[in-house]
């Protein structure tokens, strides 16, 4: 998911390309983030002492961590400490950037400084994106008041990842009554409270996720389309009921519904949340204790 919302922002300033980011998807699969990468993104060590201590390990046999040690750029407990967040997809994001030499992780920092100053996040807002954890994102990308939406929204977007594709990543949500829309698909789940929940496109923004999850090539979103997106809500709202079971709520799960050829969706008070995934977006809505109506 990081590499997704980092990726679209260098791809909206014109630091690096479509083709490009997905030539650092593929490298981001295969890469081992460096030590030096991981200490300067977290502050430890300057990009130039990070290099005074490559060039050494061309002559000495010694590992960077213990070279930055013996210099004083590092104590044992802080690259320790480094060593353990190799892993991390934004690190490994920004790893593949360096190899393929489009910018250093300095550059990139200076770059996710404009990024937050943009979209007025704090220094923690940034450091629940780097974790890659959507639990800790998704509540930056939706309105204050989402308490009685982000379980059901969360439900969502894990499994678009799982099911549709692993670079889902949210975009800005509101709570409305209503979005444009050309075709739609829903289903209720009757309960105390009852929750709605739908998914909505303009053009072909539901195509991508129908096609994935359908396992069909769908010309357009038709109702062939629109019962596969119908059969992925059903896989959402089943996995949120079953969450939920286990809290003492019980859900009944209604039939979808589907429509093509619409001009929008409406509800007293729903929320609309974009999802964005290979280079589409469609909108997940949810609404509780109130019915979503397709017009």
């Amino acid at each position: 998911m990081v590499s997704s919302i980092v990726g679209d922002y260098l791809i909206k300033k014109g630091l690096i390309t479509k083709e490009q980011f997905k030539d650092l998807l593929n490298e981001q699969q295969k890469v081992r983030v460096k030590l030096g990468l991981i200490a300067v993104a977290e502050g430890l060590m300057t990009q130039e002492e990070a290099d005074k201590v490559n060039q050494l390990q061309t002559v000495m046999d010694k590992r960077f961590g213990d070279i930055a040690v013996e210099k004083g750029y590092l104590t044992e407990g802080q690259v320790n400490s480094l060593l353990k967040k190799q892993g991390n997809a934004y690190l490994a994001f920004a790893q593949a950037l360096e190899n393929q030499q489009l910018m250093t992780v300095e550059q990139l920092e200076q770059y996710l400084l404009d990024y937050r100053f943009e979209n007025h996040l704090t220094a923690s807002d940034m450091d629940d994106i780097k974790s890659d954890d959507v639990d800790r994102i998704l509540p930056i990308f939706l309105p204050i008041e989402s308490d009685k939406y982000i379980g059901m929204a969360g439900t969502a977007v894990r499994t678009l990842m799982r099911c549709v594709d692993s670079e889902v990543y949210p975009g800005k949500a509101v709570i409305v009554s209503n979005v444009a829309a050309d075709n739609a698909a829903i289903q209720k789940m009757e309960g105390s409270p009852s929750v709605t929940c739908g998914m909505a496109g303009s053009g072909d923004g539901l195509l991508y996720a129908a096609s994935v999850f359908g396992q069909e090539e769908f010309p357009e979103v038709n109702e062939d389309a629109l019962d596969a997106i119908g059969e992925l809500l059903n896989c959402i709202n089943g996995l949120y009921a079953s969450s939920v079971s286990k809290e003492g709520t019980s859900l009944e799960l209604l039939p979808p519904e589907f429509k093509t050829g619409i001009k929008e969706v409406s509800g007293k008070e729903m929320l609309v949340l974009p999802v964005y995934m290979n280079g589409s977006c469609l909108h997940f809505l949810v609404s509780v204790d109130d019915d979503i109506e397709i017009k």
